[in-house]
């Protein structure tokens, strides 16, 4: 059953007590349910905490009066969720945007991760200018006119004609994102570059790319672990979002990871 935190962030954290936890972070504009087709099976051998970014799902927005957020907010906000459920290490699985949550992690706080896996990410995605002109269109014509453009670069082509509803689905959801959550989130992105701060610490780490995925192509992957001397698999005929694109090869892949982590 999924609840509200005192911070107004909705999570699930389904707990099986001996079992480590999985912490699953979601891409922009999407919400937990982007795991929605990992969960029964992680929860077979992990308790599992997933949750929706601010003014995403059903987690509270941030006030109107807030012009930008500080850089560690995304790790401060999901360690407090963390700390406020007793949740002290854990794997960790995070896309797009909750891949460079995960690059924050393994740079100011590695102690907390048990293994890692970031996916269709980058050291930086996309640049400042790009982000800032996102973020002044949403603020302008709003997410429900602008789902329709900007749902079809979450898929492959193979994805969305093998699943007729995927567009609409998510289109519909995009459109209940806070607007100016959103923006604050894109202005956030942009300025974020971790190419001099990250570095092998021999944590056990695994990227998955997206053969089709347009927004974060495997070449950003593949820069990601030269730097952190981690492997890279590319997902084929899969594009953003691989959780929902090609969840069993998904879960597969991050199980196999985990495994390999000594808990």
């Amino acid at each position: 059953m999924a609840t509200i935190s005192e911070q107004g962030i909705h999570y699930q954290f389904i707990e099986t007590k001996h079992k480590p936890v999985v912490v699953l972070a979601h891409p922009l504009g999407m919400n937990m349910r982007v795991w929605d087709y990992l969960v029964p099976d992680l929860m077979l051998n992990f308790s599992v905490l997933r949750y929706d970014l601010p003014g995403h799902g059903d987690s509270k927005a941030y006030p109107a009066n807030t012009k930008s957020l500080v850089e560690s907010q995304l790790v401060d906000d999901l360690l407090t969720l963390c700390n406020s459920l007793g949740i002290d290490k854990f794997h960790f699985v995070g896309t797009s945007i909750g891949g460079m949550l995960g690059q924050q992690l393994l740079i100011s706080h590695p102690e907390r991760l048990l293994s890692t896996v970031l996916t269709n990410t980058g050291m930086k995605i996309g640049s400042a200018e790009a982000w800032l002109e996102r973020q002044k269109n949403v603020t302008q014509q709003g997410l429900e006119t602008l789902a329709a453009s900007l749902v079809p670069r979450w898929f492959s082509p193979v994805s969305t004609k093998r699943f007729p509803t995927l567009l609409s689905q998510w289109e519909g959801l995009l459109a209940n994102v806070d607007d100016h959550s959103y923006g604050l989130l894109c202005a956030w992105l942009g300025e974020r570059d971790t190419h001099t701060k990250l570095k092998p610490n021999g944590a056990p780490i695994l990227l998955i790319a997206g053969e089709d995925d347009v927004a974060t192509p495997t070449s950003s992957l593949q820069a990601l672990g030269e730097t952190l001397s981690a492997p890279v698999t590319e997902l084929k005929q899969t594009g953003h979002v691989p959780s929902v694109e090609a969840s069993r090869e998904f879960t597969s892949l991050i199980k196999e990871h985990f495994s390999k982590r000594d808990i």
